[in-house]
């Protein structure tokens, strides 16, 4: 399509210069015709001038048809464009039409998820809590491994310095009884060979040469102290008979000498073998607890509010307690869904308020409180609870 710039254009130079040209044509016809003009001299006037005046208007004409083509172009090349416009326009809304309906998808899977998502935090919960009990089950077993073994080398090493303790003890007794021996032992006297009177005659009694020897007793050494270095006695050597008839001097007398100096007193002051003490109990924070029956009566039910018929005809336990930010009240008892072993968390309902409640109740609920379900409520101890009744109660750690 040829643009209206590059449109040629019609001169207008020529169809003037016709339209002079006849003007001058019917004015020379007019002024050399006579008087009055002939109708022949007027038609032929009246020819030019209408000839001139269309030639005149041509060039205007070619104009303005070529500027209302111009226009029509314009008109509708602006058309196309709206068209083209138009048609973009559409493809974007498609566009977007589409992009919404994705977004539309992509949120409805979102709100799937958001659905699904407690259940997913709750199961995160759950396994973590159930590592955690793990690691500190591995941990408490871990530890009293430790302190057992700890425990065998104590016992051990106590049972070694027992062990040297009554080695030493008895090696102390074997020196006292060999000191006590030493005491009761003659003392080594010279031969009485040259010095030795006459024995008396077979008839009479022993006892006569007894004083000679009894004489010479306080003459004899005095045995070392114990706590010096103990020699070997000496054994007393048998005096070498002169004659057949000189007897040896007797021993009776020098065992009663014994009396004159006790045995040494540590002999019977020994220490007895001290026993391995006893090993401390292993006392861990996270022992499970107690049954029931070895739980004790640290409040009894009477020191408890009286409990009120609940609106609704529900179980329930309304409990102010101010715990922290970022601990549980936990309960534990006899009841629907209660037992001893382990808690279930109290419904948070503002500061300080804490509330259980139960529709199943066919009996009375018998309860305890904890705290993060491992520190007891030692000022409430346990308390009871009638079905159909709401009972408050304060709690203090």
């Amino acid at each position: 399509m040829i643009l209206p710039d590059q449109t040629p254009k019609l001169p207008k130079w020529p169809f003037l210069a016709c339209d002079a040209a006849l003007l001058a044509a019917a004015w020379v016809i007019s002024q050399g015709a006579a008087r009055p003009l002939p109708v022949e001299a007027i038609l032929a006037i009246v020819g030019c001038v209408a000839a001139a005046g269309i030639a005149g208007a041509i060039p205007f004409l070619a104009d303005y048809a070529r500027r209302q083509d111009e226009a029509l172009d314009n008109r509708q090349r602006s058309l196309e464009k709206l068209a083209r416009d138009a048609t973009e326009a559409a493809e974007q809304i498609s566009i977007a039409a589409r992009s919404l309906h994705d977004v539309a998808g992509a949120a409805q899977r979102g709100l799937t998820q958001a659905g699904t998502l407690p259940g997913k935090i709750q199961e995160q919960i759950t396994e973590f809590t159930s590592q955690a009990a793990k690691a500190r089950l591995e941990d408490r077993k871990n530890l009293e491994k430790e302190l057992g073994s700890l425990r065998l080398s104590v016992a051990g090493k106590l049972q070694e310095s027992a062990d040297g303790i009554t080695a030493a003890a008895a090696e102390l007794a074997r020196v006292a009884r060999k000191a006590a021996v030493r005491e009761e032992a003659p003392a080594p006297t010279p031969p009485p060979v040259p010095v030795a009177p006459e024995p008396p005659p077979p008839s009479a009694p022993p006892v006569a040469s007894a004083p000679p020897v009894a004489a010479a007793a306080p003459e004899a050494p005095e045995p070392p102290a114990p706590s010096e270095p103990v020699q070997p006695a000496a054994e007393p050597q048998p005096a070498t008979p002169v004659s057949e008839e000189v007897p040896q001097a007797p021993k009776p007398p020098p065992r009663k000498r014994a009396p004159r100096k006790p045995a040494p007193e540590p002999v019977a002051a020994l220490p007895e073998p001290i026993p391995a003490p006893e090993q401390p109990s292993l006392i861990l924070d996270d022992e499970p607890a107690a049954a029931p029956s070895e739980f004790t009566q640290s409040a009894p039910d009477e020191d408890l509010p009286p409990a009120s018929l609940s609106a609704d005809g529900a179980t329930r336990l309304l409990v102010t307690a101010y715990i922290g930010i970022g601990n549980r009240l936990f309960i534990r008892g006899e009841g629907p869904g209660l037992n001893w072993e382990s808690g279930v968390p109290l419904q948070f309902v503002s500061i300080g308020k804490w509330r259980w409640d139960t529709e199943e109740a066919s009996g009375p609920v018998r309860f305890r409180l904890y705290k993060n379900d491992e520190i007891e409520c030692a000022s409430l101890g346990q308390g009871t609870l009638e079905p159909g009744r709401q009972l408050e109660v304060t709690a203090s750690f």
